[in-house]
């Protein structure tokens, strides 16, 4: 229910996300808010630079939509403080000029909206910023045995995890380099109820000597205390050499009552037999140790997880550091667009990187500080546009992207772009016959 306070408007329900509607068409302002009160939103009403100022200060919003043209200022000048708490912000105006528009791109805006705004795409900036204010609050250390994420794919894996963990099986983990098998096997260490050690060692650095005092300092433990055997985790498993290939795999059949215990898991980058076939396993050694085997997908599969991951490093330097360094909607939005092929430890060095940057406690342009190998991936409502591309390309392609976006309907574009529909045709011809432009 909609309700009248100190603070405006606004709708009783603490769990709900937090939207500051600016504008003194009062009219607008409560069509805006029925919108966002089926989300629903808890909803805050000013009328001007001051009267928001005022509330900015007295609380904290996830979204604020903001109209350009208020009387007492712009609505630009309310932008720093929206985004020193870490607030969407998008700007509004009945009144569209290329001048407003270049200005708001270059500010940290959410979105750009013209009135009458449409309804469908005022939502889907409502259930966006609704689905990141409704994470769980990362947490160092946090998620299930150490495992970050909200993704049915990761769900699939804490499932696995939790499966094979009890059980004697030896683990095979596949999956492309910076995804997390080592964390997982450390998962299934965790889940396992095994008091004893966690030992690692990398197979390509691996020598005989290396992997016998391993594997015997290992069993060792076991036989000492019964009933408590640790677990040995052999990553980059077909970097190791032939020779001790076939050292592993006797040690692996000839097991004692004392080794029972003692859970070996492997980890490699081929998928499946393919470890055989171009990475160099034995057969009979890869048979052994994918007792169970485990896929992780790479991070570019589940963008679900990117907003958890990157809130859980961010809030583990701010716990290392004690700081309160945040992410804008923006920033998020940026993080989720990204192809990540370097996967989550990419997205690890990402963030230390943009947190030692950021000189305030707003992140807002964490790929903008890093040298970006792989371009953002587009949405419908975005176009992505390569360093060095002529204003002639980046013109056309803005032309073509806004009428896609609006079905072709060439008078919701220019109202978009800020131009005559006269312009938009001027445009298309020129774009459509180069040669006759110049």
């Amino acid at each position: 229910m909609l309700r009248y306070g100190e603070s405006g408007l606004y709708m009783e329900s603490p769990a709900n996300p937090s939207l500051l509607i600016v504008d003194d068409d009062v009219s607008f302002a409560r069509a805006a808010a029925e919108i966002a009160r089926t989300i629903p939103y808890d909803i805050t009403l000013a009328d001007g630079v001051r009267q928001a100022e005022l509330r900015l200060s007295r609380g904290r919003f996830d979204l604020v939509l903001i109209d350009l043209v208020l009387p007492d200022g712009s609505g630009l000048d309310l932008v720093p403080s929206c985004t020193r708490q870490a607030a969407d912000v998008v700007l509004v105006t009945g009144h569209p000029s290329i001048e407003s528009a270049v200005t708001a791109c270059r500010t940290s805006l959410l979105d750009y909206l013209i009135k009458p705004i449409d309804p469908a795409r005022y939502r889907d900036l409502l259930d966006r910023t609704a689905r990141r204010r409704r994470l769980p609050p990362p947490v160092p250390g946090g998620g299930r045995y150490g495992l970050v994420g909200r993704s049915a794919a990761l769900q699939r894996l804490t499932l696995q995890v939790e499966r094979v963990a009890p059980t004697e099986a030896s683990v095979l983990i596949h999956g492309e380099s910076g995804v997390g098998k080592r964390l997982t096997a450390q998962a299934i260490h965790a889940a396992s109820g095994r008091r004893g050690p966690f030992l690692s060692v990398c197979c390509a650095d691996a020598t005989a000597e290396r992997l016998s005092t391993l594997l015997s300092d290992a069993v060792l433990h076991a036989a000492a205390l019964p009933g408590a055997g640790g677990t040995v985790f052999l990553d980059e498993i077909t970097e190791l050499a032939p020779a001790l290939q076939i050292q592993l795999l006797r040690a692996l059949e000839n097991q004692v009552p004392e080794r029972r215990n003692l859970r070996i898991v492997a980890a490699t980058v081929h998928a499946g037999d393919r470890s055989v076939s171009e990475g160099g396993l034995r057969e009979d050694l890869y048979y052994r140790l994918g007792e169970f085997t485990i896929a992780i997908a790479p991070l570019r599969e589940r963008a679900d997880d990117i907003a958890a991951l990157a809130g859980h490093f961010l809030a583990e330097l701010n716990e290392r550091h004690v700081t309160r360094k945040a992410f804008t909607g923006l920033a998020l939005e940026q993080l989720h667009r990204f192809s990540w092929p370097g996967n989550v430890r990419e997205l690890r060095n990402v963030i230390g990187h943009a947190y030692l940057m950021a000189s305030g406690e707003t992140i807002n342009d964490p790929m903008g500080l890093v040298r970006v190998t792989q371009p953002l991936r587009e949405t419908p409502g975005s176009l992505t546009v390569a360093v060095g591309t002529t204003l002639e390309e980046v013109e056309r392609r803005m032309l073509m992207k806004t009428l896609e976006f609006f079905g072709n309907d060439k008078t919701k574009a220019a109202r978009a772009l800020g131009v005559s529909v006269k312009t938009i045709y001027n445009h298309l011809a020129k774009h459509q016959n180069p040669a006759e432009s110049g």
